[in-house]
């Protein structure tokens, strides 16, 4: 990456330079068939300011044979932005086999003058066993040697290092550590997750998940990191959180073929359609019986332009997420659009990829966290701010915590409860320790009341039987930490579930055998 603009969990919107002008992060590379194209590239750079797209080295040689090098592929797709040339790997993935070698495949690239060439690794779909999955892995490193040479001799296109391993990730962990060993990660600028096109159409979301994660924790940050294949924009926000700056598809023209009209929360097939719930310029200026009614290349051509206004749409709510630091929030909305995805989005946000996350998440942020449900708990600014507390807060030398319970969904009210508590109590804050009991936060320190992310949040105050469970565990770990030998429970006001929250915490300081009393906030 040649600039980081801001970022959020992460992800980051950022600008790469490229041969053919900087190309802003993270952005989608529409795939672009070498001959037969119902939408070109530059009027999709025209349109959406798509200035780098990718195409398929081995598609153009079967179908214009082996180039000689006297026209790139820009001229040959009448395009002046940047180019990203697809090895073939894809057909390998699809069909077995492709009738050219590594070698054959750079040459291709390197005559066509690609922008970002590919070396043709093997890809290692779902239904590989472990065991053919590592002879494929094993190929695609002895494939990464034998390409090396070329690589060398053509420094003026950047080279991208595809990932193998598929859903296995101990493969993909076993692969990096290979390339690593032998020196072979220097020699490229890009880098490519592949055979994530069948993970997908499975929605295994949940291996997608942990695949871009393990890919993301063993590379270095400061190189590009592709996603070949990403599909649908409904996943877009997501590969964009766990760290992919760019990604490919085809999908905008391939379901257009097949009637299918994509919307940020899902897919309709055109027949199904009473209306067309979109504002685009197709939508704009057509029904779903005319579409139906027109001819097979017009109404592939006007379905496809509107899956590239759904997707770049898609593209521009994230990165003004990154910008604004809610990305967190945008990926709450979008889990609810598929039963798949939601299932994956309660694994990531169930505290396992807490770190992962906070390293693009900033320590401080603009805008206040708007929390929907238990889902949002282990988000990484809270994580990191319980995390800071169990670390650096230091009690006063007291033997006694007023713990008060608050189900008041503005920070604003807290804080001023916090004032009229130290008016009233300015006497006995050397004698006891005074602490808020906050759902989707837990155990926060009078002191540390006016600290981010504590004092900017607006939340609903549910207590599902999941968030109960949390606050419960984050209640025996302050209990842990700061051995207070008496507390005092302070309920401020009957909430939902408040009540049983009281009593569980009545259980879980008679099992720790602290004693404790129970006292209203206007008795302190």
């Amino acid at each position: 990456m040649d600039e980081i603009i801001s970022s959020d969990l992460h992800g980051r919107l950022g600008k790469i330079a490229l041969p053919k002008g900087d190309v802003i992060t993270p952005t989608l590379l529409p795939v672009i068939d070498p001959r037969n194209n119902l939408i070109t590239a530059q009027e999709m750079k025209k349109k959406f300011d798509f200035n780098l797209v990718i195409t398929s080295a081995y598609l153009y040689y079967k179908r214009f044979g082996m180039p000689d090098g006297a026209n790139s592929i820009h001229e040959t797709l009448g395009f002046d932005g940047n180019i990203m040339m697809d090895s073939g790997a894809y057909q390998v993935l699809v069909y077995g086999d492709v009738d050219i070698d590594p070698v054959q495949s750079l040459q291709i690239q390197s005559n066509l003058k690609a922008d970002i060439g590919v070396i043709l690794d093997v890809p290692t779909p779902p239904a590989d066993t472990y065991s053919q999955a590592k002879q494929k892995v094993e190929e695609t490193i002895r494939r990464i040697g034998v390409s090396l040479p070329h690589i060398e001799t053509h420094p003026e296109t950047i080279w991208t290092l595809p990932i193998q391993g598929g859903k296995n990730v101990k493969l993909i962990e076993h692969y990096l550590g290979e390339v690593k060993d032998k020196d072979y990660l220097s020699h490229f600028r890009f880098h490519a997750l592949g055979s994530v096109a069948p993970v997908m159409s499975q929605y295994d979301f949940l291996s997608l998940f942990s695949m871009i994660r393990t890919s993301r924790e063993l590379l270095p940050h400061n190189i590009p990191f592709h996603l070949f294949g990403a599909g649908h924009p409904m996943i877009f926000p997501f590969v964009v959180a766990l760290g992919s700056d760019t990604f490919d598809s085809a999908a905008y023209i391939l379901y257009a073929k097949e009637n299918r009209y994509m919307t940020s929360e899902g897919t309709y097939h055109l027949q199904e359609l009473y209306e067309l719930p979109c504002s685009c310029e197709v939508c704009s200026n057509w029904t779903p019986k005319e579409l139906l009614d027109a001819d097979e290349d017009t109404r592939i051509r006007n379905v496809a332009l509107h899956n590239l206004h759904v997707s770049y749409a898609e593209l521009k709510r994230i990165r003004v997420s990154l910008k604004d630091g809610n990305l967190w929030e945008l990926l709450v909305n979008r889990s609810k659009v598929h039963p798949s995805l939601y299932k994956a989005f309660k694994h990531i946000a169930n505290g396992s990829y807490t770190e992962f996350f906070e390293y693009g998440t900033p320590s401080t942020k603009q805008t206040g966290l708007k929390i929907s449900g238990e889902d949002s708990f282990y988000r990484p600014e809270y994580s990191r701010g319980r995390k800071r507390i169990y670390e650096r807060y230091s009690p006063n030398n007291s033997k006694i915590v007023i713990l008060i319970s608050s189900g008041r969904n503005n920070p604003v009210e807290i804080l001023n409860l916090r004032i009229e508590l130290k008016n009233s109590i300015k006497s006995k804050t050397n004698e006891m320790d005074f602490a808020f009991l906050i759902p989707f936060i837990g155990i926060l320190p009078l002191e540390l009341i006016e600290t981010y992310p504590f004092s900017q949040y607006v939340f609903s105050a549910v207590l599902s039987e999941g968030l109960l469970s949390k606050l419960e565990l984050e209640i025996e770990r302050f209990l842990e930490i700061f051995p207070y030998q008496e507390v005092v429970l302070c309920p401020l006001d009957d909430w939902d579930n408040s009540k049983v929250l009281i009593e569980n915490i009545k259980k879980i300081l008679n099992n720790r055998e602290i004693p404790f009393k129970e006292k209203n906030f206007r008795e302190l």
